[in-house]
């Protein structure tokens, strides 16, 4: 009995060693490849070791351990589910950040006056179609729908709004604050 126990101890032993060995190989060009994507020491760390976990959970054995490729496979659905994560949460901005880089209510009444204005200088379908879509958020579907026209229509009307708008702030902008 005690030879059996022996003989397991040792044969974990050497498990271990060869993991520790494979690890210490494939660990550089991992960490490599995952910070390459991340731009972050903490982050990148802590998917390269997540890598190896979920490596491991699949892969026990020294016999049958996952090639780098696969390795760099598993980083980047890791790196890739943090990111729609992190899409769906939303970035979370410092309280301050936000009071330090707020216009006053003032000056934010003067600029939302001012927009209303230049808005109000388009075409009646543009003006519409940029309420609708941009103001309001409504779908190409619904903004089509909501004005009788067709989806293709909408997407032209927007594009020439937007340019007509666009060619109006930068003449606004001009005559405000003269280079």
């Amino acid at each position: 009995m005690l030879d059996i126990i022996s003989s397991k101890s040792k044969n974990t032993e050497n498990q271990q060693w060869a993991l520790q060995q494979w690890c210490n190989t494939t660990w550089p060009d991992l960490y490599k490849y995952i910070y390459y994507r991340v731009q972050n020491r903490e982050e990148a760390e802590d998917v390269t070791q997540e890598t190896y976990v979920r490596a491991f959970a699949k892969f026990s054995s020294p016999d049958n351990l996952p090639t780098p490729g696969y390795l760099k496979t598993i980083a980047l659905n890791l790196i890739r589910d943090d990111w729609r994560r992190q899409k769906a949460r939303g970035v979370q901005v410092p309280l301050e950040e936000v009071l330090l880089s707020c216009e006053s209510n003032e000056e934010a009444t003067i600029n939302k006056k001012a927009m209303r204005d230049l808005m109000g200088q388009l075409p009646e379908d543009q003006h519409r179609v940029l309420q609708l879509r941009i103001i309001e958020g409504y779908s190409r579907a619904e903004t089509a729908e909501r004005m009788a026209k067709s989806e293709d229509a909408v997407r032209g009307l927007q594009y020439r709004a937007v340019q007509v708008l666009r060619n109006l702030m930068l003449k606004h902008f001009e005559e405000v604050e003269p280079r």
